[in-house]
This record gives C-alpha cells, structure tokens and sequence, in this order.
C-alpha cells in the first residue's frame, strides 16, 4: 500500500492497476485491495479487475466486496466480456 502511495504520488496522470483471475483472490487480497480503493492518500489510482462471472455466484467473497464497496458509494463500473467465438479465435491462432 506504501509502494503504491508513493507511487501515485510521484507520477502524473493516472496509475492503472490490473488484476487478473481475481475470482481466485483469498479473502486477505480482496481486504487488501478493498483498503487500497478506499485509502484517499494514493491519488489517481484506477484499479482494474478481471474475473471469470460464471466463478463467482452470490455468496463468493469477491462478490461480497463488491457489494460492500458499492454499498460505501465506491464508484465500480462493470463490462461484460463474453467468449471469443470459433470464428474469432481460427485466426488469433493461425498467426501464433
């Protein structure tokens, strides 16, 4: 969290954090990460995340702490990504 203070601090423009696979995420990463969006000092800090929607039902603790941070008036912006289909992947891995 310090790291990120002073890097945030120190740069201009915005800071893009990207986290993968978070349905995966211990509950000590998800309280970690819940304390990072909530801590005013680390300025311009966009956090991005990642997770698989299907992984996570209601009762996930990843779901929980985005339900928590909604219900703190945490700004959370949400994009569903669907599957590539055949037709998108045939050539993703012809030129691999």
């Amino acid at each position: 969290r310090r790291l990120l203070k002073i890097i945030c601090s120190h740069l201009k423009g915005v800071v893009v954090l990207f986290i993968d696979d978070l349905q995966w995420s211990d509950i000590a990463t998800l309280e970690l990460l819940k304390s990072i969006v909530l801590d005013r000092e680390i300025p311009s800090l966009l956090i991005v995340g990642a997770y698989r929607e299907d992984e996570v039902p209601d009762h996930h603790p990843l779901a929980y702490h985005i339900r928590d941070m909604e219900q703190m008036n945490v700004s959370i912006s949400q994009i569903k990504v669907g599957n590539l289909g055949v037709d998108n992947v045939i050539p993703l891995v012809a030129e691999a």
